[in-house]
């Protein structure tokens, strides 16, 4: 009977995870596929063709690739080499720098592309310094243009490089180094042959995390006023609500988003999988491989370092200053200092603030919940369509967040089978979307922390009479617990920061704003102080959250938040 009950409840939840996953992540993209193939007279292609045949959408398309794809070259350029040394050089501070050099990633690109309107716009900061001693005579453009998106976006995204780097070049054997410098590679040679294809499966990832977040990235693009790339044009073309051809040519850019992304992806897996070397060792810690090195070549070191950390880091002072400052405009600061923006945001109107809030608790606690039931069903149950449900749970990494909403615009339109409810009228429609997009955090962290339970501590319980539910309440669930708070805080923290669901799903009218649309609406309608208020708010939750991460999950942190 107790078994008979048990596999009830186990089948209850395969249900719950299939009915959830299907519902809220697999019908909404197959819908976005399924739409941009079909008219009212059935299968066609002539929303791909309007999109080819439009020559600024097509710009918009190669514009993106451009973008993207430059990025990744700048990032790679910049993450590799802050990666090498960080981990090969033994430099004073070692430590201080590695967390400076990460610093950027608590800060979301559209809001270091809003601080860096103030410094390095054409009568920011840095261009006004410069008029000022003499040695320009007209503003530069740094920031405004696709060379400004790259950028902005380097700046922003290259420790997602070197993280992933660092942790490929600290497992490399040093004898594998030695053996080949005894052999006569020096220098660059020894770095294109021996160290670089080590480092392949690392870079990869990095470099995949780069191109996907850049390529859907729309709040950079929009805040800076460079609207000619495919996520910005796809969002405004499905939120036109007046004119269903305009939301289908939309639905094709979403199409050709996620393609790119699965594209990219299949790519790399294949050159990486292609590109496999073993080494002789299973590495060393960092500072293991760290060697002492003088001369030109340590300062040659420091200077790099605290060139790109002094750049990457100055978006951070810049909406600081911001948030703090009555008028920034024709002047290197701000004409004064006030906390009234603080104020507005906090006190007086604290819409964003809540909302947030709102959508990210209870994103969390169904990614907390859902995480660890399916984590628990991966590692320790065997079933049919379990690879299935694997792929479709790191299915959300790959989709931008346009697709997400867009998908939940067009799946939710009518109200849910057998309820009435009409999702579309209910904040919790955007609630839903983030805790599908940040799902993958909390199954990947319990999941971790899953594997390192041995599985005769459960069976220790059952065989003592405690069912299999009980056992996992009263014994699993406790031993994984760092784990899925860590993945709860990584999804908490990531929802918090996202812009392109919350912005497509907040209906107009309803109120449904969260901060980061916030920021948006503030810095489109001048009121830049509020604006970047909002930003230092994010900035504090994501650094809170990163911290409390990094006591759980150690190094990993960094990796998994950038995922």
């Amino acid at each position: 009977m107790a078994d008979r009950s048990e596999g009830i409840l186990l089948n209850l939840g395969l249900l719950i995870i299939y009915a959830s996953l299907g519902t809220f992540i697999l019908l909404p993209v197959a819908l976005v596929f399924y739409e941009s193939f079909m008219s009212p007279g059935g299968f066609t292609l002539e929303y791909y063709l309007a999109f080819f045949e439009n020559s600024y959408l097509v710009q918009s398309f190669l514009n993106s690739l451009l973008v993207s794809m430059a990025t990744v070259l700048t990032s790679s350029i910049i993450g590799v080499t802050m990666a090498y040394i960080l981990i090969r050089y033994d430099l004073s501070f070692r430590g201080l720098l590695y967390t400076l050099a990460t610093l950027p990633l608590i800060m979301p690109p559209f809001v270091g592309a809003l601080a860096f309107k103030f410094l390095f716009g054409r009568h920011g900061t840095i261009n006004l310094i410069l008029m000022d001693m003499g040695l320009i005579k007209e503003p530069i453009n740094f920031i405004y243009g696709l060379h400004g998106l790259v950028f902005i976006d380097t700046l922003h995204l290259f420790p997602l490089v070197m993280l992933n780097v660092m942790t490929s070049l600290s497992r490399i054997d040093p004898s594998m180094e030695e053996a080949a410098q005894n052999l006569g590679a020096k220098g660059f040679r020894l770095f294109r042959t021996i160290i670089f294809p080590l480092i392949m499966p690392g870079f990869a990832a990095g470099v995949l995390l780069v191109f996907l977040w850049t390529l859907s990235d729309l709040g950079t693009p929009m805040i800076i006023g460079q609207y000619d790339l495919l996520a910005p044009q796809a969002f405004f073309y499905v939120r036109d609500i007046l004119e269903e051809e305009r939301i289908l040519l939309g639905i094709v850019m979403c199409v050709i988003m996620v393609s790119l992304s699965i594209l990219a992806l299949a790519a790399m897996r294949k050159y990486v999988s292609l590109r496999q070397y073993a080494t002789l060792g299973v590495g060393a810690a960092p500072k293991a491989v760290a060697r002492h090195v003088g001369g030109v070549k340590r300062i040659l070191a420091y200077a790099i370092c605290i060139a790109v950390i002094g750049v990457s880091l100055m978006p951070h002072a810049g909406i600081i200053i911001a948030s703090f400052g009555t008028i920034w405009s024709l002047s290197p600061l701000p004409s004064g200092y006030t906390l009234s923006h603080f104020k507005a945001i906090l006190i007086d109107t604290p819409l964003f603030l809540k909302n947030s809030l709102q959508y990210s608790i209870t994103a969390t606690v169904i990614d907390l919940a859902l995480g660890a039931l399916i984590a628990y069903f991966l590692v320790r149950r065997n079933f049919l369509g379990k690879n299935f449900l694997d792929a479709l749970v790191v299915l959300p990494f790959a989709l931008p967040g346009i697709v997400i909403a867009t998908g939940y615009l067009r799946a939710f339109r009518n109200p849910l089978p057998f309820t009435g409810f009409d999702l579309l009228s209910s904040w919790m429609i955007i609630a839903i979307a983030l805790s599908m997009r940040r799902l993958p955090y909390t199954v990947r962290a319990s999941f971790a922390a899953l594997q390192q339970v041995h599985v005769s501590l459960e069976e220790a319980s059952m065989n003592l009479g405690a069912g299999r539910l009980k056992t996992f309440l009263r014994i699993t669930l406790p031993l994984i617990s760092n784990g899925l708070i860590s993945g709860g805080i990584l999804a908490f923290v990531n929802s918090a920061t996202e812009l392109s669901t919350s912005w497509l799903l907040s209906l107009p009218g309803k109120g449904w704003e969260p901060m980061t649309v916030g920021i948006m609406i503030y810095s489109q309608t001048g009121i830049f102080g509020q604006a970047a208020a909002i930003g230092v708010v994010l900035i504090v939750i994501i650094a809170i959250g990163m911290g409390i991460v990094s006591k759980l999950m150690g190094t990993r942190s960094a990796v998994a938040f950038g995922a």
